[in-house]
């Protein structure tokens, strides 16, 4: 699949450097495109969609804030999460106008553990992005559907 122009552009903004200084691509070669388009087969095959997980995040994201770096209990004990690291904003790299808080939320679940950020989770809702394989804040969509599983 060729990417577009625009694509092109998208890529570039997700590359180390201009918005993070990893990037959000890891070691993914694929057109943004397709990365997408894969991950949101691997949701949609669970019967779930993007939007749900990114607003699953998002809720869970959104209760860890209140604990002001203190773990808080979830989902009738069944995840805990806390909020590390809360320092400025920083833009989405799908040029939406959204700016997201830096955090990462550490969250345990069903005897795992997983990070994100307030980031990943508007670009899991809003695009349907879960970063390049090989990123450091890559979440694997099998991941966040354990976890969505594993609260509901």
């Amino acid at each position: 699949m060729q990417e577009n122009p625009e694509d092109k552009i998208l890529r570039e903004r997700l590359l180390p450097g201009q918005l993070s200084p990893k990037g959000f691509l890891g070691t993914d070669e694929r057109p943004v495109e397709e990365i997408i388009a894969a991950d949101q087969a691997e949701v949609e095959a669970a019967g779930l969609t993007t939007r749900q997980l990114g607003e699953f995040l998002e809720e869970i994201h959104k209760a860890a804030d209140q604990g002001w770096e203190s773990t808080v209990s979830l989902y009738d004990g069944k995840i805990t999460a806390r909020s590390l690291e809360v320092n400025g904003k920083i833009p989405c790299p799908f040029g939406c106008g959204a700016k997201c808080h830096k955090a990462v939320i550490e969250v345990n679940f069903c005897g795992k553990k997983l990070q994100f950020t307030p980031l990943d989770a508007h670009m899991i809702q809003e695009h349907g992005f879960f970063e390049g394989k090989g990123s450091d804040y890559r979440l694997a969509p099998k991941d966040i559907i354990e976890l969505y599983n594993c609260a509901k």
